[in-house]
């Protein structure tokens, strides 16, 4: 008998515990029925305008009768709900709680629970995200007055937002003729005239700043992507830090429904050896904070097991309108990877990333959205918007690449091409003007080309890839390419000899394939993040493109018509028969004038080149002023 009592005792005990247990981890413990805080360790309640909101399905509600209570979102897209609180307080007794919840909408994942009475309270018994809810609500027969439904709403564990309020709702007596919002806009619509309400819509203000952007210009240190984004709020990404004594605080944040956001402490303005914190948006909604380790050029790029965890402590996170955000507070003094980082003492170049994949679930993935660093080491103590790194040698790199494949290898493939029996007679330095102005645009193509790919070598410190973008790749071998067609040129054979063909073919087909790989890595490049450049630009260079085909196809009719021409001994020297090394007898005709149709060639080529001309000068615009948004609000004040 004594084992079945102790049995009984214990499995008593057991069943109290798990109810103690259910009550706490399935929705909001008893002690936050009356201030509605969670308990969650010391974790404070979020600052910044809640995602949420509360809404009633009248304003007024009679004695004994219900009517619904939804939690939602005001911003459009719907904000999941991890867990809440919600009831009625009385307007002027806000400790009072009044009336009773009938229903909730999902009773595996919601509750109504008493606090003060019976049914005055629901909750969640999940912390599964949910979508808006709606409830009904009973009002008391023995209550009036006016009541505001007051919710405490947890996006996750460590961010909630308290005191989440809705309109005031009147309850009335029960022989209380209730007007319903519908009529009284109807009514207010039908007096008023026309010119009154016209007059009255332009009056509204613009939206406060996100919290993150407050205080940037006397209390924080600021650094934002692009440059001059802070003033206006619309970074692509953000960093800010707050320091108060030894306490540092970090504000990281990403637009563009960023995977990450992250900011790092870096000896130099390259990435590689730095200390990163990581604000990384996990496939529930909820954001984790982390730190991380970078390395240059080489895997593993990022890596968090090389970073103590404990150095940063969350203290707000949220994601909002394809907004990612981080507060958090960092240790004045760390070591990571042997490397002591003392805030207080030291300068760091401080970085800012954003992107929307991760490598792994221990790596982010490349900064697809946002990259930037400051343009000198900072004290972190100071305030004020910090200055991006100078973009020249970038600016340079692609300016001089687009002379250079879209400008004159252009125009000398051209000359060479569908030229070579035009001007004939005429000379310039002592070679037939064709040739000479072929060798000069190809000449202008290497430098340029060589001279661009070295700065950019300089500015990244190295070749590096970019992400999956091939820009990196197709610019090497348009590099090399172009880099051994004036040392074939230079040993080419004598015309007439037999490895003439050869190297007219291989000087041909190296030509156009720099070209052709040249062009598309321009395209690559628009999808650079560090280009800055408007989607819409490769509209711009599609338009080059079709130009130029068009040109080469109306310059190759001319040539096969020409053919069809040539008589009284004249001797085709188009460069297409030239590569399959015939010989030629040249006869006095040919050596003497002009091939068929070389006027109307003139004539293209005096349409061709300038507006190759524009198209460079256009985008070499694009390039030099982006972001060109950015640059035309300079411009004109904005």
């Amino acid at each position: 008998m004594l084992p079945r009592k102790r049995d009984a005792w214990i499995l008593l005990g057991v069943l109290c515990l798990v109810k103690i247990s259910t009550q706490h981890g399935s929705g909001a413990p008893p002690g936050a029925c009356l201030d509605q805080m969670p308990r969650h360790s010391s974790i404070l309640p979020q600052s910044s305008v809640p995602p949420y909101a509360i809404s009633t399905s009248s304003a007024q509600v009679r004695q004994g009768d219900s009517i619904n209570v939804t939690i939602g979102s005001p911003f459009g897209a719907p904000v999941p709900i991890g867990g809440f609180i919600l009831q009625a307080r009385a307007i002027q007794n806000t400790e009072q709680i009044i009336g009773k919840f009938t229903t909730v909408p999902y009773p595996e994942t919601t509750q109504i629970i008493n606090c003060r009475g019976e049914n005055d309270t629901v909750t969640h018994s999940t912390p599964e995200d949910k979508p808006p809810l709606t409830f009904t609500w009973r009002a008391p027969a023995d209550f009036l007055g006016g009541v505001a439904f007051r919710a405490t709403v947890a996006q996750s564990y460590a961010t909630f937002w308290r005191n989440v309020e809705s309109s005031l709702v009147e309850v009335v007596s029960p022989d209380t003729v209730i007007t319903t919002p519908s009529i009284v806009t109807t009514t207010q619509t039908t007096k008023q005239e026309p010119p009154v309400i016209m007059e009255s819509k332009p009056k509204t203000t613009p939206p406060p700043l996100d919290v993150i952007y407050q205080g940037c210009a006397d209390t924080k240190l600021c650094f934002g992507v692009p440059q001059n984004c802070i003033a206006s709020g619309n970074c692509k990404a953000v960093v800010a830090i707050f320091v108060v004594g030894d306490t540092y605080t970090f504000e990281i944040q990403g637009t563009d429904n960023p995977k990450y956001v992250a900011a790092a402490l870096s000896t130099d303005n390259k990435m590689g050896d730095d200390s990163a914190m990581e604000c990384v948006r996990n496939d529930n909604g909820r954001v984790t904070l982390f730190t991380s380790w970078t390395y240059p050029k080489s895997e593993p790029y990022v890596k968090r097991s090389d970073s103590p965890q404990e150095i940063v402590q969350l203290l707000e996170s949220s994601t909002i309108d394809g907004k990612l955000y981080c507060k958090f507070k960092r240790d004045a003094v760390s070591t990571v990877k042997g490397q002591i980082f003392d805030m207080a003492k030291n300068k760091y170049y401080l970085m800012v990333v954003s992107g929307d994949t991760m490598k792994d679930a221990e790596r982010v993935g490349f900064h697809t959205l946002a990259f930037e660093s400051t343009s000198e080491p900072l004290a972190l103590a100071s305030v004020g918007t910090a200055a991006g790194a100078s973009k020249l040698l970038l600016k340079l790199h692609g300016c001089f690449m687009l002379i250079a494949w879209l400008g004159t290898a252009s125009l000398g493939i051209v000359l060479a091409r569908y030229f070579r029996k035009t001007w004939v007679g005429k000379t310039l330095g002592g070679k037939d003007i064709w040739f000479a102005y072929h060798r000069i645009l190809m000449v202008g193509t290497w430098v340029l080309t060589v001279v661009g790919f070295i700065i950019i070598l300089v500015e990244v410190g190295g070749f590096a890839t970019t992400g999956d973008n091939p820009h990196a790749i197709t610019g090497l071998v348009t590099v090399i390419l172009c880099f051994i067609q004036p040392i074939g040129a230079y040993f080419r054979p004598h015309p007439g000899t037999r490895k003439r063909p050869i190297f007219n073919w291989a000087h041909w087909f190296f030509g156009n394939a720099a070209h052709i790989l040249g062009i598309a890595t321009i395209f690559f490049a628009v999808y650079l993040q560090k280009a800055e450049l408007p989607p819409w630009t490769v509209y711009v260079l599609a338009a080059f493109v079709v130009f130029h085909v068009v040109m080469h196809i109306v310059l190759s009719l001319t040539v096969c018509v020409s053919e069809g021409r040539i008589s009284n001994g004249r001797v085709n020297s188009f460069p297409m028969k030239d590569m399959l090394g015939q010989s030629r007898q040249v006869s006095a005709v040919d050596r003497s004038s002009d091939a068929p149709f070389a006027g109307f060639r003139k004539h293209l080529l005096g349409v061709y080149a300038p507006i190759i001309i524009i198209f460079v000068i256009v985008l070499i615009c694009l390039v030099a002023l982006a972001p060109i948004g950015e640059a035309y609000n300079s411009v004109m004040g904005a």
